[in-house]
């Protein structure tokens, strides 16, 4: 309530948590970076969705069926279509200018990593909001050393570690039929589109014939999730809704990636093993920077499906919980903190001259964060430590 952005699920704009960073032990230093990131904000995923929702308003005004408001929101749309048209899933100067920030702030808090002749191999899925992603990164790096070397590639070849999903082995979890009963059950509780669609329709017997209401309530909740990441549009749909209707819809849609991406045991709790290939690679690649000095950064720029469920499979603090009972979800599990547009993870190394144990921390979103592996010095780990702790999970020990 404090925030109503917040319903904007994963179209959240994001923010950076935390400016808190716990001293270093002593005689450390950052030496390498491994990363994991998600595009920046992005347009609507569908203009045709945009459009069919246009062609949805305009039909029932030449029936006469809008209220004021309805015909308000009517030349929203017809905005809204003529200015996704073509760029559905496009990254937006927003999304650029997110990564750029997450760039320099990188830059300014490991120094030692990002020196004069550092190697950075950055590399992305080929969807273009995902290359664009990496290169405001990479660009903003190398404005702030251009002497620094870069490795950027983007290909189907590097997708396969970068977004390995399973979309078969999905579908089937999210056709189970104790998740389906209980987010069937859920989604009756909490959509309530009545109050919503009298607003906007002026004619209950044209909305009986044909206006889904509930589908009506949903779509126009999911698009305007989206326009918060559009800086240049001056466009919103949040005062559709009352903050009570935000709530409502976006705790079905938390639950909803709760079981798509995130480790629901009401459909198997498998999801997050799909991202075993990310881990195993995001690790080897860590493991032969320590015994080879390069490259100094590992850049991976992906998607919101394979980052959630990397960060479950991790068990990064709060990523990984698990509820059966949806209705108390939103309290433990909240996927705007998880996967906002530019979400990311960082995993810091830290080694000493001597041949003292390798120190890592771990970083969601900027802000350190834990893993259930024992420490006496959060939130730095010994590496080896975290190597057999995520050994142990990938095999379900």
């Amino acid at each position: 309530m404090e925030d109503l952005n917040k319903a904007g699920s994963n179209y959240c704009v994001y923010s950076k948590q935390s400016d808190e960073r716990t001293p270093v032990p002593k005689g450390y230093k950052p030496f390498y970076i491994s990363h994991y990131g998600r595009h920046g904000s992005r347009y609507y995923i569908s203009d045709n969705e945009v459009r069919r929702m246009y062609e949805l308003l305009n039909t029932a005004s030449k029936a006469n069926a809008l209220t004021q408001l309805g015909s308000d929101v009517k030349m929203r749309f017809f905005a809204l279509w003529q200015d996704i048209q073509d760029r559905a899933s496009d990254l937006t100067s927003l999304g650029m200018s997110q990564h750029a920030g997450i760039a320099e702030r990188m830059y300014q808090d490991y120094p030692t990593v990002f020196t004069k002749n550092a190697f950075i191999e950055a590399r992305s899925t080929p969807r273009s909001r995902c290359v664009l992603s990496m290169s405001s990164f990479v660009m903003r790096l190398k404005e702030l050393n251009p002497k620094m070397n870069v490795s950027m590639n983007a290909s189907n070849f590097d997708a396969k570690y970068l977004s390995p999903e399973d979309e078969r082995a999905r579908d089937a979890r999210m056709k189970d039929s104790l998740w389906n009963k209980s987010f069937g059950q859920f989604h009756y509780e909490h959509i309530h589109p009545e109050r919503l669609v009298a607003s906007i329709f002026s004619d209950n017997e044209y909305v009986s014939k044909n206006i889904d209401k509930v589908s009506f309530m949903r779509k126009l909740y999911d698009i305007s999730c989206s326009l918060q990441g559009l800086e240049h549009l001056d466009i919103t749909l949040n005062d559709l809704f009352t903050p009570e209707e935000l709530f409502e819809n976006w705790q079905v849609q938390n639950a909803w990636w709760y079981a798509f991406a995130g480790p629901c045991p009401l459909n198997g709790k498998d999801t997050p093993y799909e991202e075993v290939p990310l881990l195993k690679k995001m690790m080897e690649d860590a493991q032969a920077a320590i015994n080879g000095g390069v490259p100094q950064a590992h850049l991976r720029f992906g998607h919101d499906i394979p980052l959630m469920g990397l960060l479950a499979l991790m068990h990064i603090e709060n990523c990984y919980v698990e509820e059966t009972d949806l209705n108390k979800l939103y309290t433990k599990w909240c996927d705007f903190k998880i996967i906002p547009m530019a979400s990311n993870i960082q995993i810091v190394f830290y080694k000493k001259k001597s041949s003292d144990p390798i120190l890592v921390k771990f970083l969601l979103n900027e802000k350190e964060v834990s893993i259930p592996c024992q420490t006496n010095t959060f939130p730095y780990y010994v590496w080896d430590d975290v190597v057999n702790y995520f050994s142990a999970v990938m095999d379900r020990k």
